[in-house]
């Protein structure tokens, strides 16, 4: 459904072409008055909430949330919206060969800096996934909602401290919460591919069942 949608962009056409709208703003000086910070990490995140679910995403779902981020001052949404498309396609189907965009990070505080890759890339993903929590709810079994939730829990946990804080108070831990961090880091690439194999599978029984 989503390709009648785009003009044909290759994968690294449509990455260019993002990363040339955001250095475009930046020189602009313009502020974007958004939820989402305007970088590519930020999108991928997003991005990566969107093409995990169970079930496929219409871009019109989603498409508000990311186009004040890229869309240049004066230009019609059309070429904006083709760019975002191809992107979002072409992300999808490397995620299904294991290609994750999750960003390069080795230090755990450095990962919860404000506006850092993958600081971006988690905040990023909780919009995302607030976008497409019902159809997670409306699909899952019951025994595999705490699998689920400790997915989520990962990929979000870097786009706050207040993860991190709330989670040791809610258990009475005496751990620091850079120690928290530093376990969710080095646990985060198996989180992401489980989250989005648990999306592949249960949109395949969904298939199956219709």
């Amino acid at each position: 459904m989503t390709n009648q949608w785009a003009k044909s962009y290759s994968y690294r056409e449509a990455l260019d072409a993002l990363l040339a709208r955001f250095k475009e703003r930046s020189q602009q000086d313009r502020i974007v008055n958004h939820e989402l910070m305007p970088n590519l990490a930020s999108i991928d995140g997003y991005l990566f909430a969107i093409n995990a679910a169970p079930a496929e995403i219409s871009p019109t779902e989603w498409l508000g949330d990311l186009l004040p981020l890229i869309q240049l001052e004066g230009e019609k949404p059309a070429e904006a919206v083709n760019v975002l498309i191809s992107y979002a396609l072409h992300s999808k189907s490397r995620m299904a060969q294991q290609k994750y965009a999750l960003p390069d990070e080795t230090d755990p505080l450095q990962a919860l800096a404000p506006a850092s890759p993958l600081n971006s890339f988690s905040h990023g993903f909780e919009v995302g996934y607030r976008r497409v929590e019902s159809v997670w709810s409306a699909s899952i079994a019951q025994e595999l909602r705490g699998e689920l939730q400790s997915q989520v829990f990962a990929l979000k946990f870097f786009s706050s401290t207040e993860h991190a804080n709330n989670y040791l108070k809610q258990r009475q831990s005496v751990m620091r919460p850079d120690q928290l961090a530093e376990q969710v880091l080095a646990n985060l690439p198996k989180a992401a591919d489980l989250h989005v194999r648990l999306g592949m599978a249960m949109e395949m029984d969904r298939g199956i069942a219709h």
